[in-house]
C-alpha cells in the first residue's frame, strides 16, 4: 500500500483543515457523508472510499475512509491523524505550520504574509447551476493552495446556515495566526454561498471528486473528538 509522506500529509492536513472550517457548524451537531472517488493523487490509492464527517462547535472528526481518522481542535489549533489498526497518533500543531521555532513577531509576520500568498484561497462565482444528488446547485471555482478546484454548492443542503453563522467565529480564531489569516477563510463562508454538494478538486497531477451522500442534525459523542485511551503517540 501507498504511504503518504509527511510533507504530503501537512498539505492534506492543511486542506481538510480549511475545508472543515467551511463546512462546520456552530449551532448544532452535525454528520454527514460523502463519497470520495481518487485518480492519479500522489501517496494514495486510486478507488472509491466513503468518508464520515462529524461536527460539534469546536471540534471535527473526518473518518477518511482508508482506515485514517483526523480530530481537529479549532480553538487549539491541532490536529490529531490517528492510525486505528497500529492505536497510535500523531500532532500537528497547526498555529506552528511554516513557522520556524525561535522566529521573532515581525520575521512571523513577514513570513505569514508570504506563505499567505501562496496558500491563499480564491473564491469565484460562476452562473452555472444543475441539479446534484437532488439539490438545486451552483457553480464556484475554489482554489486552496495548491489545490484546484470545482464547487456545486446549495443552499437547500441541512446545515447550511451553520455553515454561514461560522464564519465570523473562524475569523476570530484565525486572527493571531499569519499563515491563517492571510488565507481568509471566512471571507471565503461569506463568498460560497452554499453547502458543498459535490466538489471536484485537483491535487498534484490527481483529481478527487467528492459528492454528499447523506447528511443530518443529531446529537454526537463528545468522545468521538478525543484521541481514544491506549493509543500511543509517535513523532510525525
Amino acid at each position: 500500500m501507498k504511504k503518504r509522506t509527511a510533507g504530503s500529509l501537512i498539505l492534506l492536513g492543511l486542506f481538510l483543515f480549511v475545508s472543515v472550517m467551511l463546512t462546520g457548524n456552530a449551532n448544532a451537531d452535525l454528520y454527514w457523508e460523502n463519497e470520495n472517488i481518487s485518480k492519479g493523487v500522489p501517496h494514495q490509492l486510486n478507488g472509491t472510499t466513503l468518508q464520515k464527517n462529524y461536527f460539534m462547535a469546536n471540534a471535527s472528526r473526518i473518518e477518511m475512509g482508508d482506515g485514517k481518522v483526523m480530530l481537529f481542535d479549532y480553538e487549539g489549533l491541532k490536529m490529531y491523524t490517528l492510525h486505528p489498526q497500529a492505536r497510535t497518533y500523531t500532532v500537528t500543531n497547526m498555529s506552528e505550520v511554516g513557522m520556524p521555532s525561535g522566529m521573532s513577531a515581525a520575521d512571523r509576520e513577514m513570513m505569514g504574509k508570504l506563505m499567505g500568498g501562496m496558500m491563499g484561497i480564491k473564491v469565484t462565482p460562476t452562473n452555472e447551476k444543475k441539479t446534484v444528488a437532488g439539490y438545486p446547485c451552483r457553480k464556484y471555482l475554489v482554489n486552496i493552495a495548491v489545490v484546484q478546484g470545482e464547487y456545486w454548492v446549495s443552499q437547500e443542503v441541512k446545515g447550511f446556515r451553520e455553515l454561514k453563522a461560522i464564519g465570523a467565529r473562524v475569523g476570530s480564531l484565525l486572527e493571531n495566526h499569519p499563515v491563517m489569516r492571510q488565507m481568509n477563510v471566512a471571507g471565503l463562508v461569506d463568498k460560497l454561498d452554499g453547502f458543498p454538494v459535490q466538489t471536484t478538486n485537483h491535487i498534484m497531477g490527481g483529481t478527487v471528486v467528492s459528492t454528499l451522500k447523506r447528511v443530518e442534525q443529531k446529537p454526537l459523542d463528545p468522545q468521538l473528538f478525543k484521541v481514544p485511551k491506549g493509543y500511543a503517540l509517535k513523532g510525525n
